[in-house]
């Protein structure tokens, strides 16, 4: 099997995985907060203080969300890989149960593949 399916068959074997995870452990997709503006004129910067203050306020909120939500996705990233893991480990020993294991070797991690 060449490079380029190889990693077109890693690729569609993650992309449903951070979907899946994504969806099961929240409902939304994670975004970062939007940074709040601070004016750079010194006019505006005392007419808008109170305003740009609680908007720091409000990001900082936001970003302790943001990183529960990034930790949460990463956890069940993580979960998934194992349950594939899991799976990649039965398919050996079933490839070797049933003698296919030279049919199958060429996407082996442990095969060795000529230049």
């Amino acid at each position: 099997m060449n490079r380029a399916i190889q990693a077109l068959t890693i690729a569609l074997a993650v992309v449903p995985a951070a979907v899946h995870a994504l969806s099961a452990g929240s409902s939304s997709i994670c975004l970062p907060p939007e940074e709040p503006y601070v004016p750079s004129g010194d006019a505006e910067f005392r007419d808008y203080a109170d305003m740009v203050s609680a908007d720091f306020e409000r990001y900082f909120s936001e970003i302790t969300d943001y990183f529960i939500c990034m930790d949460a996705t990463r956890q069940a990233v993580l979960e998934r890989a194992r349950e594939v893991s899991k799976a990649h480990q039965e398919f050996w020993r079933r490839a070797e149960e049933l003698g296919v294991t030279e049919r199958a070797a060429a996407s082996r991690p442990d095969a060795v593949s000529a230049p």
